[in-house]
Formats: structure tokens, C-alpha cells, sequence
């Protein structure tokens, strides 16, 4: 069977004191069932996913209430970060946790987001592949040259040292079989989704991401939306209409998308009728390909995408439903997979 993490996306649950009750208190739930990793998110400027403005932040936080689960950034958005800054502050959560970090890398795709970046968007997959080669290097511990603001150039090892002595690191594809091959070619894992692909599409991407890998089979990481039903129809219904809700709330992203300059456009000439067909049609591909089932089913779909090539399946939890509902989802997931 795959590995089993957990992931969050969305926030904003509600029945929670806190905002991040609902990460803290799976995590350690996750922790304790021996769950592979959780999966922390960036994201920036608007209430679609909110919480989640810096992974090394709520990374450490996870170190602090576990003891084994593996803590990854799902993902830093590299151009819009120092190389410099990542290796630190990601060396400190792995001091933290005592050597449990993991980081997938993504180019970026709002355009508003690149306010945090000296470079235009344009550039975003090139900074990113520097980016990746220099965090990686200062990581191992090689000295690096950077300009600073009067222009000298300085050589700087940074501190302080993580405790892996290689970064564990993926690459985030949307389904892009050109990414998939350069996560390959760099030795790196990839982290992805079936929003922009279909699992036919997955096992050809996972086919050709093999293929190029320069150090053995890879790691692929596949992240899916997950509620466990009790059975019932009034279950069924809720979690349908919290995914609709998921989905129609998702699609405001594409009004500042840059990887795909044809969305702004589509999304502005969209009526709230169709962001409603296209949110039902999303809904029906979810529930048919995702882990939104009962826990009968579960184990059915987690060899379903086994044979597609996926070393590990990232719950996505927060995608709408409450704080105690999460929860017992969760408990009922981990019980499945005991």
C-alpha cells in the first residue's frame, strides 16, 4: 500500500478557537498513528488559504507537538523567497524536529504574489531552478557568493546547520509533463494533483518522470481531497456541497493565474451559473478519483493510485467541513489504515 500523509490547502474551518487548531491537532493525531508526513502550503493575499502565508513558520510549530511524522513544504514558492533564507529557516525546523523536513519547490502562479519577488514572473521557472540548486547546496554545507546591497560580492555559508545532510526535496507539479522530467533530471521527488490532469495523464507523467530520474525510481507524492462517509445520504450531500463550495471559492485563483495566461480571461467572462457547472462537474470527478468515500472504500483507492505509479497519497482534509468533523474523519481514516 502507499504511504499515507496528510495535507491543507484551504483553512478558514470553522468550530476551531484557533486558526491552526485544526493543523496542530491533526498532526499530532497523524503523529501518533505513525502517519508518513503533513504537507504545509504558501500562500499569500486572499482568504483561500490564508493561514498558510509561510511553511517554515507552521513547520516549526509541528515540531514542537510531534515526535516522528515527517514535516514538508507543500510548497515554497521559490522566486518569491532568498535561496539564503529558505536553507536557513528550513535548517531550523529540521533542528527542531530532529531531522524531519522535507521541501517541494513550486515556480509560482499568481501574479499578485510576485510582489515578494525582484524578479518578474516571467522568470519564475529559471529562479526556481537556480533557487533549488543553491538552497541544496548550502544545505550540504558549500559556500555560496552573493552581491550584498553596495554590490560586494560575499561568500557565505549559512548557519544553522540542519541536521539531514541532504534535503529531502520534490519539485510541485499541476500536471505539466515537462516538470515531471526535470524533477527527474535534478534528482528530485514531485508533488502533485489530479486538478489539472487525468489519471491516465498521472500514469504518463509518473511514467516519464521514472524515466529521467538520474537517481533511481523517485518519489511521487499525489495529494487528494479526503472526507470518510459514514455511508449515509445526508453524508454524502454535506460533502458534496462543502466540495462545491471548495471548488466554486478555488476558482477565484485563476483571476491572478500567470502560469496559464489564458485564465484571468476565461474566469472574467465566466457567469456564476457556470462557475456553478464547472464547480458540479469538479465535484463529480472528485468524488469519483479522490478519497471522499466510505471506509470500505478506502483501501480500493489507495491501490488505485499504487497502480498508478504514486509512492504516497497526501490527505487534503481542510477543504471546507469543521473542525470536529475533521477530526472524526480523521479518526476514522487512521482506523482503516491500522
Amino acid at each position: 500500500m502507499v504511504k499515507v500523509s496528510l495535507s491543507y490547502f484551504a483553512a478558514g474551518t470553522a468550530g476551531a478557537a484557533n486558526p491552526y487548531d485544526v493543523l496542530l491537532d491533526t498532526a499530532r493525531l497523524a503523529d501518533e498513528a505513525g502517519l508518513e508526513a503533513v504537507w504545509i502550503p504558501e500562500r499569500h493575499f486572499g482568504d483561500f488559504g490564508h493561514c498558510y502565508p509561510n511553511p517554515s513558520v507552521l513547520g516549526a510549530a509541528v515540531a514542537a507537538v510531534t515526535r516522528r511524522i515527517g514535516i514538508r513544504a507543500g510548497s515554497v514558492v521559490l522566486p518569491l523567497h532568498h535561496p539564503v533564507r529558505v536553507a536557513e529557516e528550513w535548517a531550523a525546523v529540521d533542528q527542531l524536529s530532529g531531522g524531519r523536513v522535507g521541501v517541494s519547490f513550486a515556480s509560482g502562479w499568481h501574479g499578485r504574489d510576485f510582489i515578494l519577488s525582484p524578479h518578474p514572473h516571467s522568470e519564475r521557472r529559471r529562479v526556481m531552478l537556480e533557487g533549488i540548486d543553491t538552497v541544496r547546496a548550502l544545505w550540504r554545507g558549500e559556500e555560496r557568493v552573493f552581491a550584498d546591497a553596495s554590490g560586494n560580492e560575499l561568500a557565505v555559508t549559512t548557519r544553522p546547520r540542519p541536521v539531514q545532510p541532504e534535503l529531502p526535496a520534490w519539485v510541485t507539479s499541476g500536471g505539466s509533463t515537462g516538470t515531471f522530467e526535470l524533477a527527474g533530471t535534478i534528482g528530485a521527488g514531485v508533488l502533485t494533483h489530479l486538478v489539472g490532469q487525468e489519471p491516465d495523464d498521472l500514469r504518463r507523467n509518473i511514467a516519464a518522470y521514472r524515466a529521467a530520474h538520474t537517481a533511481g525510481p523517485g518519489h511521487v507524492t499525489l495529494m487528494m481531497h479526503t472526507y470518510v462517509l459514514d455511508g449515509s445520504a445526508r453524508a454524502a450531500e454535506r460533502a458534496e456541497a462543502e466540495l462545491a463550495r471548495y471548488l466554486s471559492a478555488s476558482m477565484r485563483l485563476d483571476a491572478t493565474d500567470v502560469a496559464h495566461p489564458e485564465a484571468p480571461t476565461t474566469y472574467g467572462a465566466m457567469s456564476s451559473a457556470d462557475r456553478s457547472a464547472v464547480a458540479a462537474l469538479g465535484v463529480k470527478r472528485f468524488l469519483g478519483a479522490g478519497l471522499i468515500c466510505t471506509a470500505e472504500e478506502i483501501p480500493e483507492r489507495l491501490a488505485a493510485a499504487a497502480a498508478l505509479g504514486v509512492d504516497e497519497v497526501a490527505c487534503l482534509i481542510d477543504f471546507g467541513f469543521d473542525h470536529t468533523s475533521i477530526l472524526k474523519s480523521l479518526d476514522d481514516l487512521l482506523t482503516v489504515l491500522a
